[in-house]
């Protein structure tokens, strides 16, 4: 970490930490041994402005030339191709890349298949005051009830985001299932009061587990629990289809604890209405 990093920048916080994790999450997601190496450096440029760069590095499976110069534009059929093992490849890439052109940046990839890939992004933002920035800390609603959460999801750092941010819910317990099929064997052992789903995972993703549970297969109980989307796809199109499917909730990440905690009380407050 550069030590020239600016105190305070303007900018959209939630989007720019978006980037960052969806690239990190695909270095973490396809580096089965070797590392993930994040390098940041900072240059600062006339009229208050500082360029970030990034530097993400990993010694996972790499790409080749072909798979490299069509991955922005053809991820549905790498996904595709890759979905029984991985779960998904370059959509978090190439929603890095939109974000990143809003943010007038740029993005690089370079690539070896076999030997891994280095991802080299440039971010420019205006350098601010620090008493300047006003303070938008939030009163965080929780529910007075005990919950048992189901996290859906195959992304080691997401899991530990996710963890991290329910720990501090009150009264509230957690348990991990890496894919779909893993969640459906979780919920015939123990009772969830909630499911936080992520969509492209390895095995089976979240759309066939919301299918089966929704299905009542798995017992009317079960049917009913409150389905939360939780993914790095932002389109209105995948919000549609989840909700259609029976999802109650969406939320994109990077996942904010105001934002989650309080989609978690509508969620539970909603189902226990319901059920009344």
């Amino acid at each position: 970490m550069d030590s020239e990093i600016p105190l305070k920048v303007c900018g959209d916080a939630d989007r720019f930490a978006q980037i960052i994790n969806n690239v990190l999450a695909n270095a973490v997601k396809f580096t089965n041994e070797g590392h993930v190496y994040l390098k940041l450096k900072c240059l600062a440029q006339p009229n208050d402005i500082t360029r970030f760069y990034f530097q993400i590095s990993d010694t996972g499976i790499g790409m080749d030339e072909e798979s490299k110069n069509h991955i922005f534009d053809s991820f549905n059929q790498m996904r595709l191709n890759n979905k029984r093992q991985f779960g998904g490849i370059g959509l978090g890439l190439t929603i890095s890349k939109h974000l990143i052109t809003l943010f007038n940046g740029t993005l690089q990839v370079e690539s070896v298949a076999g030997e891994g890939t280095d991802v080299f992004i440039e971010i420019p933002l205006e350098r601010i005051a620090s008493e300047l920035v006003e303070d938008t800390s939030k009163v965080i609603k929780t529910i007075d009830t005990k919950l048992n959460i189901l996290i859906v999801e195959d992304n080691k750092l997401n899991q530990m985001v996710i963890k991290k941010l329910l720990s501090s819910y009150p009264d509230a317990s957690f348990t991990v299932a890496e894919n779909g099929k893993e969640a459906i064997t979780a919920l015939k052992n123990d009772v969830y009061n909630l499911i936080l789903m992520d969509l492209q995972m390895p095995i089976m993703d979240g759309y066939e587990a919301t299918a089966i549970i929704r299905s009542g297969d798995l017992g009317k109980s079960i049917t009913s629990i409150p389905i939360i989307a939780v993914t790095a796809d932002a389109t209105e199109a995948t919000k549609k289809r989840a909700l259609a499917l029976g999802m109650n909730d969406y939320m994109t990440k990077p996942v904010r604890k105001d934002l989650l905690f309080e989609k978690i009380s509508s969620c539970i407050n909603t189902h226990n209405l319901n059920v009344a």
